[in-house]
This record gives C-alpha cells, structure tokens and sequence, in this order.
C-alpha cells in the first residue's frame, strides 16, 4: 500500500514538475514576446523621428533658400534709406558743430564774468560778516 501511495505520489510530483516547467516556459516565452513587441515599437518611434527630423531640416534649408533673396532686398533697401537720411542730415549737422564752436568762447566769457562777480562778493560777504558781528555784539 505504501508503495502504491509512494507510485502515485511520485507520478502526481512529476505531473506537477512537467506542468511548473510548461508554465515557466509560456511565461518566459511571453515576457520574450513582450519585450520583443517594445522593442519593435521603440525602433519604429526612433526611425520616425529621425525621418521627420530629416524632413524639417530640408523644409528649413528651402524656406532659407527662398527667404535668402527677400533678406538681401530688404537689408539693401535699409542701407539705401540710411544713407538718404544722412544727405539730408549732414547740413543740419554742420550747422549744429558750427554753432557750437560759436557758444564754447561764450561759455568761456561768461564762466570769467561768473568768476570775477564771484571774487567781488567775497569781500563784501566778509564785510557783512563783520558788520552783523558788530550789530550783535558778538565777538
């Protein structure tokens, strides 16, 4: 009787080791599927992304090829617009130099009177000083 038990026992536990390794094996062999499926699906995003990337680029290389002639029009019409504004400038800018030279030997003249008025208030605030000291009494 133990023998029929231990028969039986031994064929349920080879059962139930053929059954685990079955398991195992489906699991492994989905988690492979698994990742392999991610892995495809990460190529594909990275392949269409350097795609598109290329495809920007050309789009941005065209658009600066047609924008090229316009930003040269459009520089040489400023430099043009520049240089009339200075013709028509450069008189009045003459004029502004030539009148400054006129005003610096003023401005001379006038800092000397300043000056000299300066020097002859200085005495007479002393002679104030001396005058409100004698009036108050204070020494």
């Amino acid at each position: 009787m133990l023998k029929k038990i231990a028969g039986k026992l031994g064929r349920i536990t080879g059962e139930i080791i053929v059954a685990k390794d079955h398991l195992v094996d489906m699991a492994g062999g989905a988690i492979d599927s698994v990742k392999e499926k991610i892995q495809n699906i990460t190529e594909k995003k990275d392949a269409a992304t350097k795609a598109i990337k290329a495809v920007a680029k050309k789009v941005v290389k065209a658009v600066e090829k047609k924008v090229a002639p316009a930003k040269k029009a459009v520089k040489k019409a400023v430099k043009a617009t520049v240089k009339k504004v200075e013709k028509k400038t450069a008189p009045a800018k003459k004029a502004v130099k030539k009148a400054f030279k006129n005003v610096a030997p003023a401005k001379k003249a006038v800092k000397a009177t300043v000056n000299k008025a300066v020097k002859q208030a200085v005495p007479a605030k002393k002679a104030i000083k001396k005058a409100v000291k004698k009036v108050s009494g204070k020494k």
